[in-house]
Order: C-alpha cells, then structure tokens, then sequence
C-alpha cells in the first residue's frame, strides 16, 4: 500500500463523518495532484503490451458522450479487433483503485472529459493501466477550461470530434487530433418513418441536461413561428428529455409551446433509440438552431436518414454540413446567457431567425429541394461518416494496434 493510501485508511477510520465532510475541500486537491502524479508515469505508451482495446465511457447513458463510446466500441468491432467495455457509472476519485487489477490493452481509449477521466484514473489505478491512452473529449465553447488544456498530460493524446473543439484545446499539453463519431448507415436504411400528422413536419429534439440555451429549442419555436403564422398545414414536434431534473427550463419552453397553439407538441420523455430514429426519418425538417455545437450527432443521423437538415452555421457541425447538404443559417457572436449555468463566459452564435423562417417556407414549398437535400445528405454521411471514414481519421500506432488485436484475436 502507498503512503497515501495507507494515510486514507488512517482517516477514515479514525476520523468522524462530519469531520471529514468539513475537510473534503482541503483534501481534495491532494487527491487530484496524487492521481494526476501517478498518471504521468511511465505506462507502456509503445502499444506493445497487447490485450484488447479497453474503451471506457457511460455505455448506458443515452447523452451524446455516452453514444461516442458505443459507437467507437462497435467500429472497432467491425473491424475484427477484441473490444473490452469499461463502464464509467459511478466512478469517483479515491485514494486506492478499486476492484483487481486490470490487464494490458492495446490501447486505452478514455470516452470522458477531462473532470470524469482524472475521477475514472483515481478509480482505476493509472499505475495500474498498461498500454497508451487516449481520451476523447468534447467541448462547446470557443475555448476549453486551462485545467482541461493542463489535464491532457494525463493521456498520450487527445481525440476532438471536431475542428472546432480541437481548436478550443489549444494549447493542450497533449497532441489533439480530429476524429469524428462514426456512424453505421446499415442502421438508418431500413428505418420506418414515423407517421406523419401534418403536410409539413418539423422536428427540434434535445436533451435538458445539454443546456436548453445551448441547443435554442425557443429559436426553433420562433422560427416556426415566424414562417407558418397560423397556418394549420404545419406542425413543429418539440422532443426533449430530462425536462424534470430542470423544471424551470420546462416550464420555459412549455409557455413558449403554447403560446404557438396546437401546432407545436412538445414530448418530455426519454425513448429508444429506434422510436428516435423512426422520428427524425419522418420529419420534413430536422431544425437544429443550436448556439454552439462540439459535434452534432443529431443532424449528422439525421443526414443518413435522409431527413433535410436546418441549422445554425459554423461551430461542429460545420465539418460536414454545408449549404450543398442542409440550409444554413448565418448567426453572431453574443456573450453566453445560460440559465441553467451549465455554460458561462466565452461567446457563441446567436442564429437569424429570419433566415430561418424564410429556409423553412422554402423547404415547404419545394419538394423537390427535400429531396435533393435528402440525397446529398445520404450521400455525405457515407463519405464523412462511415466506420472506414473514421478509421482513416486514427493514429497509426490506433491502426495498428487495431490489426494486431485483431489477428489475435
């Protein structure tokens, strides 16, 4: 046992619950500094050790970082390589790891940010992690947190899903590479709309929990608005989930939903991937005014699908949308205003919702540009997105360790 291991035993014994509350906040940073210590040792970064790739993420979780990690794990798979899934849930920083030790792998490949990593290193042991790691991490503002540049000493390199995050890590003290989400187009050919209700279907869907001054559900309600008036041939379908862990957000949104009227329905719930899938394929318009993106997994399925995309421009999604596969609308900078303070300071992009509006009408009025849309879409997905995309996007010592697994296996 470590000196600091056999120091936190000590504590927790000797000293009472209330006192170790009260001095949590003093003893946490030297957990933090002990575990970032551990983690900068040597740890087999040559990717010789062998094993199978060892990808930790939230696979149960249904938020975006979550899918990062299952669709790494199943990419990799399809490759032939041995895949093992590390669940994250629950992870907390501690001064002994927990559980035996793990085995070698081929590579770490960390699906958390950077306060979720150090948490799942104290957790597992860095000491005891052999093989180069990797973490890939997203970020939504123009500049990532300096402790997140600082704590990317703790992998070998950091993976962005996309330009604009790796620019937000500048600075990292770690290599940043690119490496977009694969997506299976397998999984979208075969999906059966949902049925449709109106003449012209519009969709919005986000998760509370991402921010709803983030992902701007009440420009997508302005916008229909502004283009549909009272027309009744229109509908919007507002699906979120996670509205109850912030209820003033809800309530928000809720007054903004009824003001419109019956046009607009809004959906609290959390459902199964295939009833998502199902209703982005049956939407005319997947409508994502968001103010600032890492990625944009929701428009990038919804591209697959085949399902005409509108969006703010720049940020994330910028690296495979557009204006020869989605509408695009311009937006301008303006101070973060977040409510739920899930983000604060920096700037991101507010959307014209004219814009906005007068791209919905026409995307109501021309068929024909839904589906010329449709088709680059379907087409860029395969181009950009595909598993044979993404593996291109890797390292080699990735590559080969990958192969090598594989044969292995």
């Amino acid at each position: 046992m470590s000196g600091m291991a056999a120091l936190s035993t000590v504590w927790r014994r000797l000293a009472p619950e209330p006192v170790r509350r009260l001095a949590q906040p003093l003893i946490s940073p030297l957990l933090e500094a002990h575990v970032r210590r551990q983690a900068r040792a040597a740890h087999g970064a040559d990717g010789q050790a062998g094993g199978p790739l060892k990808i930790v993420g939230y696979f149960s979780a249904s938020h975006g970082i979550g899918a990062s990690a299952r669709l790494a794990a199943r990419a990799f798979e399809a490759l032939g390589a041995p895949v093992e899934r590390v669940e994250a849930a629950g992870a907390a920083l501690t001064w002994r790891p927990a559980g035996p030790a793990p085995g070698p792998a081929s590579a770490w490949i960390f699906h958390l940010n950077a306060p979720e990593l150090l948490a799942m290193l104290g957790h597992m042991g860095p000491q005891r992690l052999v093989g180069p790691r990797y973490a890939y991490w997203a970020w939504e503002l123009p500049k990532a947190p300096p402790l997140w540049l600082k704590d990317a000493a703790l992998v070998d390199e950091v993976w962005a899903p996309s330009r604009y995050v790796a620019r937000a890590l500048t600075g990292a003290r770690a290599p940043v590479r690119v490496v977009p989400h694969p997506l299976f187009l397998e999984d979208y050919a075969q999906v059966r709309p949902r049925p449709r209700e109106a003449a012209f279907e519009a969709l919005t869907l986000f998760d509370f929990n991402s921010s709803a001054a983030r992902k701007n559900p009440l420009g997508a309600l302005e916008a229909f608005a502004r283009a549909f008036g009272n027309e009744a041939g229109a509908r919007l379908t507002v699906k979120t989930q996670n509205g109850a862990r912030h209820p003033q957000a809800l309530a928000d949104l809720q007054a903004a939903a009824a003001a419109i009227g019956p046009r607009v329905r809004l959906i609290d719930e959390t459902w199964d991937y295939e009833a998502v899938k199902a209703l982005i394929a049956g939407a005319d318009v997947l409508i994502s005014l968001h103010r600032a993106e890492g990625f944009g997994l929701t428009p990038a399925e919804a591209l697959a699908l085949g399902t005409p995309v509108l969006a703010t421009a720049g940020s994330g999604p910028a690296d495979f949308l557009d204006d020869t596969v989605a509408l695009l609308v311009p937006g301008r900078a303006v101070p973060v205003e977040d409510a739920q303070g899930i983000y604060r300071g920096q700037t991101w992009s507010e959307p014209d919702l004219e814009a906005a509006a007068l791209a919905l009408r026409a995307l109501r009025d021309q068929p024909a540009l839904r589906e010329t849309l449709a088709r680059a879409g379907r087409r860029r997905a395969a181009e950009r997105l595909s598993p044979q995309a993404w593996f291109t996007t890797l390292p080699d010592a990735v590559k080969q360790a990958a192969l090598r697994a594989a044969r292995a296996g």
